[in-house]
C-alpha cells in the first residue's frame, strides 16, 4: 500500500489561490475600466480638434462660433473629469495591483512548503521502504522466509 502526502495546509492554499485570482479578476476590471476612460478622452481630444477646425472655416458666422465655443467648453470639462477619473483609477489599480502581488506570495510560500513537506515526506516513505527491504534481505539471508 502506496502511502500519499496530505499537505494539512490544503485548504489554507486553496483560499489563497481564490483570493488570488479573485484580485486579479478586481485588477483587471480596473484596468479595463482605464482603457476605456482613455479611449474616451482620445475620441474628446479629436472631437476638439474637430470643433477648432469648424470654429477656422466658420470664421464669419458668428452665431456657429459661439455654439462651437459651447461645445468645445462641455468637451473640456468632460475631458477634465475624465482625467480626474483615470488619475483616481490609475491609484486605485497600483493598489490592486499591490493587493494582488501580495496574494501571489502568499501562494507562492504556501506552494514551497508544500512542495518541501512533500519531498521530506518521500524521503522518510523511502528510507522506510529500505529499510523493511533491508530487514527481509538479512531475514532471507539467514534462511528465513520472505512471509
Amino acid at each position: 500500500m502506496v502511502q500519499r502526502y496530505k499537505f494539512k495546509f490544503e485548504k489554507i492554499l486553496n483560499l489563497k489561490h481564490r483570493e488570488e485570482e479573485q484580485q486579479e479578476d478586481k485588477y483587471l476590471r480596473l484596468k479595463q475600466e482605464l482603457d476605456q476612460i482613455r479611449d474616451k478622452i482620445e475620441v474628446l481630444e479629436a472631437e476638439k480638434q474637430t470643433a477648432y477646425t469648424q470654429m477656422r472655416d466658420k470664421a464669419n458666422k458668428l452665431d456657429q462660433i459661439l455654439e462651437l465655443r459651447r461645445y468645445l467648453k462641455q468637451i473640456r470639462n468632460a475631458q477634465t473629469e475624465l482625467k480626474e477619473q483615470k488619475v483616481d483609477r490609475e491609484a486605485e489599480a497600483e493598489k490592486e495591483l499591490q493587493l494582488l502581488l501580495e496574494k501571489k506570495q502568499e501562494r507562492k510560500t504556501l506552494e514551497k512548503l508544500k512542495e518541501n513537506k512533500e519531498k521530506t515526506f518521500r524521503k522518510e516513505l523511502i528510507k522506510e521502504e529500505q529499510k523493511e527491504l533491508d530487514e527481509l534481505s538479512i531475514n532471507y539471508s539467514l534462511g528465513g522466509s520472505l512471509s
